[in-house]
């Protein structure tokens, strides 16, 4: 009686836990996300650290991060309309190859000691502009390929695609800039963006063009602006994800100034830091998919956004290096539980023919995450890191008192 027990819960777990993965296309498209994903986190560790061997400066780690988040910004609602008019995954194809692209050039000009600031800058601004389509892109084929039942557990599979490769990437990373240098790491990061591209291959979805493509393209655009401020539900679902990415996602933009000025440890110490991060992110993620179908999805936002602000206040002022690896962890836990299950309530309110302007709106409040990074670099040139993300710690839950009681009605 009790292993029949046992084994319902254990068959009940395993059902919850990879409802998605039932999917065969969403296998291949799982493992393309992964390699991605160790791209993003690769270029963005690099990045940092980089800027900061060649300025010394804060400052410029916030500016490079400011500008990809204004080429984010500024083709935010055109990706989405992209993404609605055109074949989502030819559209994933070019942008693949496109970001491998700039990675590479980056990457070589390092090894070649021909690297100076701007070449960095305009390299990021590129980045944000890729970003700008390549979020709801994703974010679609997944709703595509799993559908409305299986999308809460399917966007915590690709959460923790991220989060593992996240860890494995900021380890690998660390090892390559101490052993080889810098430019090795970029050079890491375009070959697994050409990787994604090749799992991408297998992944068969549907050609859809949503709406009329008789729409001239910038009419297709404003008609999904014009939806989305019909709608207050999206409206402060998209407020909030501003907010969350401009002072809550923002410390990962200069996690290399907290362990280079703050811990004093070298990029080994930055990748263990940014790993813990992973780690945590990806048992939270764990434990979202779990939740399958879970009816209070406003709830749950609100308390990991919570959560999340009381962690960056803590994880500010720690400097003892494993305490704040658990910290960052507590952080990375939150964020991402957060990441989940916004990404899935901005789907489930958007009708279908919308859905990929939504999201390219949507993609567009992640520019405020290097927006963020700027602000962050600034006040910790001005004052320190820690008081920099504590700032974004105290902001959030500042902001979380306010639409709580909405919110969590949804």
């Amino acid at each position: 009686m009790v292993n029949n027990y046992n084994n319902a819960r254990y068959g009940l777990f395993r059902h919850n836990l990879l409802s998605a993965f039932q999917v065969k296309d969403f296998r291949w498209y799982w493992v393309s996300v992964f390699f991605s994903s160790m791209s993003m986190g690769v270029r963005m560790l690099a990045q940092g650290w980089l800027i900061l061997d060649l300025t010394g400066s804060p400052f410029w780690v916030g500016v490079a991060a400011g500008i990809g988040g204004v080429g984010l910004v500024i083709f935010g609602a055109v990706g989405g309309t992209i993404v609605d008019r055109f074949d989502k995954k030819m559209v994933l194809c070019v942008l693949y190859v496109f970001g491998a692209t700039v990675i590479s050039t980056i990457g070589f000009l390092v090894i070649y000691d021909r690297i100076v600031l701007w070449h960095i800058l305009l390299g990021a601004f590129f980045q944000g502009i890729v970003m700008a389509a390549q979020q709801p892109a994703v974010n679609s084929i997944a709703h595509q390929l799993v559908g409305s039942n299986r999308l809460l557990n399917a966007m915590a599979a690709r959460l923790l695609a991220m989060n593992i490769s996240r860890i494995i990437g900021s380890v690998i990373a660390g090892y390559l800039i101490y052993r080889f240098g810098i430019g090795s790491s970029y050079v890491f990061a375009s070959s697994c963006s050409i990787v994604g591209l090749g799992f991408l291959y297998f992944v068969k979805v549907e050609s859809r063009v949503l709406g009329s493509t008789n729409e001239s393209f910038w009419f297709s655009t404003k008609q999904g602006i014009k939806y989305i401020f019909a709608r207050k539900n999206i409206r402060e679902l998209l407020l909030l994800s501003l907010i969350m990415e401009a002072f809550g996602f923002s410390h990962l933009i200069i996690l290399p100034v907290v362990a280079k000025d703050v811990l004093f440890v070298d990029a080994m110490g930055l990748g263990i830091l940014s790993a813990a991060s992973g780690v945590g992110a990806t048992v939270s993620t764990l434990l979202v998919a779990f939740l399958g179908d879970f009816k209070y999805k406003s709830l749950l936002l609100v308390t990991t956004a919570i959560f999340s602000g009381v962690g960056l206040v803590l994880f500010a002022f720690s400097n003892w290096f494993i305490l704040s690896t658990i910290l960052v962890a507590w952080v990375g836990g939150s964020l991402m539980a957060y990441d989940v299950t916004m990404g899935t309530l901005i789907q489930l309110s958007s009708k279908e023919e919308m859905r990929g302007r939504v999201l390219g709106v949507y993609g567009l409040t992640f520019g405020f995450t290097p927006v963020g990074g700027f602000f962050m670099g600034w006040i910790s040139s001005l004052f320190s890191a820690p008081i920099a993300i504590a700032t974004g710690g105290i902001i959030v839950m500042a902001y979380m008192v306010r639409v709580t009681r909405y919110l969590v009605k949804l």
